[in-house]
């Protein structure tokens, strides 16, 4: 039996190690991942529950126990569980106005592309754009975020 108990313990002391480390990264990283979750579902009471969600998700214990975690792992985990938990009603469809500019084109592309989830493939399909137009504008608009 001491053997058993010994086991429930260490078990135990390791998850409670991981729960330090989870906070942790809570601390570190959960403005950012707010800030992402919060484009995607901009409902504040639903993204505070996706970030406690994303926070205490199986993915990143990993990245807990091993302290490898990036702004951009942040960034990449908190972009999938919110599109993965956006309610069906903040779906929308690609309506786009009339009155689009060049400008406003990648800044359009860019957020059906990063916050919405949309393929490259079905944005280029719904503006009737090649996907390499598709790309194109978001790579310019890249460009014009680091230089503003």
């Amino acid at each position: 039996m001491g053997a058993l108990e010994q086991s429930d313990s260490s078990l135990a002391a390791q998850e409670v190690t991981r729960g330090k480390d989870c906070l942790s990264l809570y601390d570190r990283y959960s403005a950012l991942a707010y800030g992402i979750i919060l484009q995607i579902i901009p409902e504040p009471e639903l993204a505070q529950t996706v970030l406690i969600d994303l926070f205490t998700s199986s993915q990143l214990r990993p990245y807990a126990e091993e302290a490898l975690l990036g702004s951009r792992d942040i960034i990449r985990l908190a972009r999938a569980k919110a599109l993965e938990s956006r309610p069906e009603r903040l779906t929308k469809s690609l309506a786009i106005q009339d009155s689009i500019t060049n400008d406003s084109l990648g800044k359009l592309v860019f957020d059906l592309s990063f916050y919405r989830g949309y393929s490259i493939g079905e944005i280029a399909t719904q503006l009737q754009l090649t996907q390499t137009n598709v790309l194109t504008l978001i790579h310019d608009y890249f460009k014009q975020q680091r230089s503003s």
